[in-house]
């Protein structure tokens, strides 16, 4: 059992200043989905100047996974502290696609003032990498030897992204790209927490995702000549059939949405269709009748349901319209409610009990209602849940965290990592 004096030594080397500095640190370096490699690097240099074991895991040129290792005696139960380094954001022209406006470049850099870390990436959770890579430092200083392993994980590709038509290269492979790799290539643990921001609650269930392409077709020719009663343009126009696919799944989403809450241990989890994307025509020749009209949905959805399951609804929605369609799902990820997780939990809400003398915040939909790395974890049977500190936007894609937030992660991480990794295997 870690004593008191040896959890008062681990707190002494968790500093606010040396977390908000590495966030800050973290933030300078842009780490896009597809280019992690930078952060990673200097995340592993991190480590090692720490003493910490290190491992560079390759995904694809310009990505890595960076993971550094708190070895333990090989007696006792291992913990592993996830986090992701790209951002929601690309802090480039791209960012246009999404953006009406994009703030100066000056406010997506780091900077700390007033108690925070503000800049692109700083909540979305560079601000959680630096809480578990000090907790992890801390504990090395400290001279405590654990039992099993503490291992720190900072992976590529947890971003929602998913490669789809043209757009197929590695800065579209998001969502478990990362953590699946370093599960599948040698890193694993006992037990798991994915230091993702859940504004410090202690969260084990969560959303799957499935996305679909919804295509309308019409009859590419001109559109001059003749009048709309000779030739109506609906007959020959996929963006207008696609208004009606609109509604229609517009309809269904408020349908499903209803009708599908899961009640889970942890608390409800909330469904949701997302209207995200369409592209028809040709920009460069409107005067042309539009052949083919895309539409692209996401689906969040509750433990305990497939994807398959959510095709079949969608396409039964679809089914009663007046209009051809093909259904194409490009994205398939299931949610999880953790079995087996209860120990870390305890653990974490006991932490931060006697940190704090409060329970961990109460768990809401909106941190739940989402898909993070977790699910890799307990899909591959790594009993896991969601803890981690949590800012807000700040500017469009700017990003803004307190560093009493970040430092309280920390310290729970740190004593709650001695504890487990201290348990008899």
């Amino acid at each position: 059992m870690v004593s008191d004096s040896q959890k008062q030594e681990i707190l002494k080397h968790i500093d606010r200043d040396e977390l908000a500095a590495l966030t800050k640190d973290l933030v300078d370096i842009p780490s896009p989905t597809g280019h992690e490699r930078a952060i990673g690097e200097f995340i592993l240099e991190w480590a090692k100047a720490q003493g910490l074991k290190t491992i560079s895991q390759e995904i694809s040129a310009d990505r890595i996974n960076a993971v550094g290792i708190v070895a333990g005696t090989g007696t006792g139960t291992s913990l592993m502290i996830n986090g992701h380094m790209d951002t929601s954001f690309t802090g480039t022209e791209e960012d246009r696609v999404l953006c009406r406006e994009l703030e100066p470049e000056e406010d997506l850099r780091g900077r700390i003032e007033d108690g925070k870390v503000f800049g692109l990436g700083a909540s979305n959770m560079k601000c959680g990498l630096a809480a578990f890579l000090v907790a992890g430092k801390a504990i090395r200083q400290s001279g405590i030897e654990l039992k099993g392993d503490l291992i720190l994980a900072a992976v590529s590709g947890e971003i929602s992204r998913t490669p789809i038509g043209p757009y197929q290269s590695e800065e579209y492979r998001g969502e478990g790209t990362g953590t699946r790799h370093l599960l599948t290539h040698g890193v694993q643990s006992d037990y798991a927490i994915v230091a993702d921001g859940s504004a410090l609650s202690v969260i084990w269930a969560q959303t799957g995702v499935a996305q679909f392409k919804i295509s309308t077709f019409g009859n590419p020719r001109s559109a001059w000549g003749r009048t709309r009663r000779d030739a109506p343009p609906r007959d020959s126009s996929a963006i207008l059939k696609m208004v009606d696919v609109v509604s229609a799944v517009d309809r269904w989403a408020a349908e499903f949405e209803e009708e599908t809450v899961y009640r889970s241990a942890n608390g409800p989890i909330i469904s949701k269709v997302n209207i995200g994307a369409i592209r028809g025509g040709a920009p460069y020749r409107p005067n042309y009748y539009p052949g083919i009209c895309d539409l692209y949905v996401d689906v969040r959805f509750p433990p305990k349901t497939t994807p398959v399951a959510v095709q079949r609804k969608l396409r039964a929605a679809l089914a009663k319209l007046d209009v051809e369609t093909e259904i194409e799902m490009y994205g398939s990820l299931l949610g999880h409610e953790a079995e087996g997780v209860e120990p870390v939990v305890e653990v974490l809400e006991a932490t931060h009990k006697a940190l704090y003398g409060e329970q961990t915040p109460e768990v809401t939909p909106g941190r739940s209602s989402i898909w993070t790395d977790t699910n890799i974890y307990n899909e591959m049977g790594i009993p896991a849940c969601k803890f981690g500190p949590r800012g807000e936007r700040w500017k469009m894609r700017s990003e803004q965290v307190e560093v009493e937030e970040i430092f309280r992660a920390a310290q729970v991480f740190a004593l709650s990592a001695a504890t487990i990794c201290d348990w008899e295997r």
